[in-house]
């Protein structure tokens, strides 16, 4: 079977359908991911043929309306009007990757489309050639306001397909572990997480323990002088209250300049798979699929969500007992360092941590979940 899959705009998109992409190559079938044009080395270094489904720079598509008007982007990340920018621009890559997925699917027709959870191209063009598309999501999203933005921005192409609305999915595919998967979500397939990231040559330190405690921090795949960059830069003071090793994964960018400002840290692109099981500790933004690479190693995790769309994700975790979760506006020194405190003195959060990884490791194979890909495709034929 030939199957496509459509990565959203961030590497992680990419990640998590990482490991069911391969699932399907390695049992057989003809496998494409599609993802924007800045993102396509990250495609191809997972060993994945790689589609370049844009031309316009990333910047450009989230600063300016497909009327020409330059878009209205909310300084802040909790207001109202954040999330739908945010679905806004998503719509504009999925009009602009529809183009491109059209003119593939011409020469190399799909027998099944699997899209991330906001790859709104992979459920247009699957209608388009009627054949089953598949949302696979991580995490417990708040994608309400994202879906309203890409639909007012994708009514040119709705319309033309005669739609009122982006296709609900044939199938929904979801690696969250039951344990912190949100009460009021849909029916799911569920699929075993299987850490996958870009990767760097390993070094003896990065998959040994030292002496001391290790913490990672870490502001995700995206992290740059403008994205997250303050919130690392603050835990890596905050956690000057622990006698622990700080590594710091983050594209060489941000690296360098934690670098130049902080001693006694290790910091460039490590990868998480590698790391995760010599830590003690985790801070991070509240990235669905570093906290799951935290669960599978039994990592307790200090949450910082910045934008309002994870913020239900991270209490779910907390609220298991394996994470503290601290809003922006819940965010001091006194409360971080309390936070990293009780994270490496009491047990309990590593119990909980663990329990999480279990619940992962007893989940659906990306192997098996391509059986049921298989069944769909050849059901709707």
């Amino acid at each position: 079977m030939k199957m496509l899959f459509v990565a959203g705009p961030t590497p992680s998109n990419a990640f998590a359908l990482a490991p069911l992409a391969t699932a399907a190559r390695d049992e057989g079938h003809q496998v494409f991911m599609s993802t924007l044009k800045e993102r396509t080395s990250v495609v191809a270094g997972l060993g994945l043929p790689a589609i370049a489904a844009t031309t316009t720079p990333i910047a450009d598509i989230k600063a300016t309306r497909r009327s020409g008007e330059r878009e209205i982007v909310p300084d802040d990340v909790d207001h109202p009007e954040f999330i739908q920018y945010t679905g806004r621009w998503f719509g504009r890559v999925a009009a602009e990757s529809l183009v491109q997925l059209r003119e593939v699917a011409a020469g190399w027709r799909p027998d099944i489309v699997i899209g991330g959870p906001h790859a709104y191209a992979a459920a247009l063009l699957a209608h388009e050639l009627s054949v089953p598309w598949v949302r696979h999501t991580w995490a417990a999203l708040d994608t309400v306001g994202i879906h309203v933005g890409s639909e007012g921005e994708l009514e040119p192409e709705l319309g033309q397909l005669g739609l009122d609305g982006v296709p609900q999915p044939d199938l929904l595919i979801d690696n969250c572990p039951p344990g912190v998967r949100w009460s009021g979500a849909a029916p799911a397939q569920q699929v075993r997480w299987v850490p996958i990231n870009s990767q760097n040559p390993v070094e003896p330190w990065m998959y040994t323990r030292g002496e001391r405690r290790r913490v990672c921090v870490t502001g995700g795949s995206m992290a740059a002088r403008d994205n997250n960059f303050e919130l690392i830069r603050s835990m890596v003071d905050s956690l000057a209250v622990l006698d622990a090793e700080i590594v710091i994964p983050a594209p060489e960018e941000v690296a360098a300049e934690l670098r130049s400002q902080c001693d006694g840290i290790r910091a460039g692109w490590i990868p998480l798979d590698v790391l995760m099981p010599t830590c003690d500790l985790i801070v991070h933004h509240a990235g669905g699929l570093t906290g799951q690479t935290a669960m599978i190693s039994g990592v307790p995790q200090l949450l910082l969500p910045q934008e309002k769309k994870v913020r239900r994700a991270a209490q779910l975790v907390a609220d298991y007992g394996a994470a503290i979760n601290l809003l922006p506006d819940e965010v001091t020194p006194d409360s971080v360092a309390k936070a990293l405190q009780t994270l490496m003195e009491d047990s309990a959060y590593k119990d909980r941590s663990q329990a999480l990884g279990r619940e992962i490791a007893a989940m659906p194979s990306p192997s098996e979940v391509v059986g049921v890909l298989e069944d769909l495709a050849t059901r709707s034929r």
